[in-house]
């Protein structure tokens, strides 16, 4: 599959997806990866006053745990890493996200860390979150631009990362969600992992 996008010079070049992605097991995974996502995600919380969040492909559940500790929290994630996290944190709420729409009712701020890559139709997810009942978003993917300069994976794809289907520059994946939902704030939160992060809200 190829999507169109220009590049620097306004000239319409193709990015290739993963065409057979393969299916990427988070459960070994504690706080190595996306630490500083869920930690700006919790001051957002806070700050805006939230009384329960939605996690969308919550891996282990162990940074989800970490930094909303009492606080309501829904749990999203595909088997099986579903089982495995209500059979870890018996107490906290878990849902399978075959649904994404029904995944997410009920929370105020959704966020989702490194899973928008994963997804077959990312724009799928995005609409979801644009109808849902939540007020504010937290998305991290892989910058590709940082990926590409180190050989990591290749500028036009498909990613190297056999688990992702797709990967956006900061550029692209600004435009990206921007179709779907108003983008707040966007960065680099760790230079070394290749991590972007996009705060949005409903249009």
């Amino acid at each position: 599959m190829f999507d169109g996008i220009y590049n620097q010079f306004g000239t319409l070049v193709y990015y290739a997806t993963q065409s057979h992605p393969t299916h990427f097991d988070d459960r070994e995974f504690r706080d190595e990866w996306q630490d500083e996502v869920y930690a700006e995600a919790y001051e957002q919380f806070v700050k805006r006053g939230y009384s329960r969040v939605a996690d969308l492909g919550c891996g282990s559940g162990y940074k989800l745990v970490k930094y909303f500790p009492s606080h309501a929290s829904i749990g999203i994630e595909l088997e099986p890493s579903l089982s495995y996290v209500q059979d870890a944190y018996p107490d906290r709420e878990w849902r399978s996200g075959e649904d994404m729409a029904a995944a997410i009712r009920g929370a105020e701020m959704v966020m989702t860390s490194d899973v928008i890559e994963h997804v077959p139709d990312p724009g799928a997810m995005l609409q979801a979150f644009a109808e849902s009942e939540a007020e504010f978003f937290v998305i991290s993917t892989p910058a590709l631009e940082l990926l590409a300069e180190r050989g990591i994976s290749p500028r036009l794809g498909p990613p190297a990362n056999t688990s992702h289907i797709r990967e956006w520059t900061t550029g692209e994946f600004h435009a990206f969600v921007s179709r779907y939902l108003d983008v707040v704030a966007h960065k680099i939160t760790n230079i070394p992992q290749c991590t972007q992060m996009i705060f949005a809200v409903k249009k």
